[in-house]
């Protein structure tokens, strides 16, 4: 049965979201986390002062949420008239969202009626409590489906610039939502001081946790996709920001050096031009993608007279990082299996 052409574009018609589509989406998506991220800033500035749930932040991320439902929604309900029904109604890739969009609901009637009940969380408690899980979990789901319907897509690894870019993009919001939930352990806005080994051994544990986190989402999207020049400072640079914003107010250091470090890396890898058909050039790209940025940080940082740490100790700490890089891309990249084992 041929059907009726519609001015989507035939993208739609085949249950495959347009780039335009997915594009709205991210947007949309980041209203969302934009919101979640001045939520973040409120808790921060204010802490107990916070007496109700009904705030403009709130309304902030609350007001992105339905903004980004009602458009995956949308895009169902194209797929519904189309004769496509259940998950098969949303594009190809979006049964995240379809998913995300109830966890987030619930998550927002529990957060609700635990403010109401329980009252409003201070400090880390708030960022772990149950029902804001919910909505992280929620929002990373729909943040996501751009990312999975530009994995699923017939296009090569050399796929078009934009395919690319949506790719690049969600994942940049996945980078994003993760970051905030470990925002008292981001390693770039805590300079070790190297005042005695368990406080120095907390904060370069920090550093380490964030290289990994910073590194999983170029290396994850290389497993697909070459990156497009750029990507990686677009990342690591929006990232960056929001965290400075929310954390730290009016430090410029820490997101221009994302925006360098990130270039450098995209340097890195037009150079390279890693690929799971080029391993030895993946392996030290992968061994590169921290080490570009936990150098230039930790040795502007002892330029600056920042921190005390010795040469041996925050060069090393940058090489644990490089070597967190490597091992992360043994796991995304594994080594074949041999066929008679399998």
């Amino acid at each position: 049965m041929t059907t009726a052409p519609t001015t989507l574009g035939p993208a739609t018609r085949a249950g495959r979201a347009t780039t335009r589509q997915n594009l709205v989406t991210i947007v949309l998506a980041w209203w969302l986390i934009a919101g979640v991220f001045t939520d973040g800033w409120a808790h921060n500035q204010f802490g107990e002062t916070l007496e109700t749930f009904f705030t403009p932040w709130h309304a902030a991320f609350y007001s992105g949420f339905l903004a980004v439902a009602g458009w995956c929604l949308f895009l169902a309900a194209q797929g519904w008239r189309e004769g496509r029904r259940g998950l098969s109604a949303f594009p190809e890739g979006y049964h995240l969202a379809a998913l995300g969009v109830p966890i987030f609901a619930l998550g927002g009637l529990g957060d609700l009626t635990w403010h109401t009940v329980l009252g409003i969380e201070v400090g880390i408690e708030a960022l772990l409590s149950p029902t804001h899980l919910l909505l992280f979990l929620g929002a990373m789901l729909i943040a996501a489906s751009p990312l999975n319907a530009a994995w699923r897509s017939p296009e090569p690894r050399a796929a078009r610039p934009a395919v690319r870019w949506v790719a690049t993009l969600s994942a940049t919001s996945l980078l994003a939502m993760t970051a905030f939930m470990h925002m008292y352990l981001w390693g770039l806005l805590t300079v070790p001081q190297g005042m005695g080994y368990v406080q120095t051994r907390g904060e370069l544990g920090t550093i380490l946790l964030t290289a990994v986190i910073m590194a999983a989402p170029p290396l994850l999207l290389l497993r697909r996709f070459t990156l497009p020049f750029g990507a990686v400072a677009v990342m690591y640079g929006v990232t960056n920001l929001g965290m400075t914003l929310m954390i730290l107010p009016g430090n410029i250091r820490v997101p221009l050096l994302a925006v360098a470090t990130g270039l450098l890396i995209d340097v890195w890898h037009a150079l390279l031009r890693p690929s799971p058909a080029r391993p030895w050039h993946l392996r030290a790209f992968a061994f590169l993608l921290p080490l570009s940025v936990w150098v230039p940080y930790l040795g502007d940082a002892v330029w600056r007279g920042q921190t005390s740490l010795s040469l041996e100790l925050w060069l090393g700490v940058a090489v644990m990082t490089a070597l967190g890089g490597l091992a992360l891309s043994a796991l995304i990249f594994p080594a074949p299996i041999p066929e008679e084992a399998v």
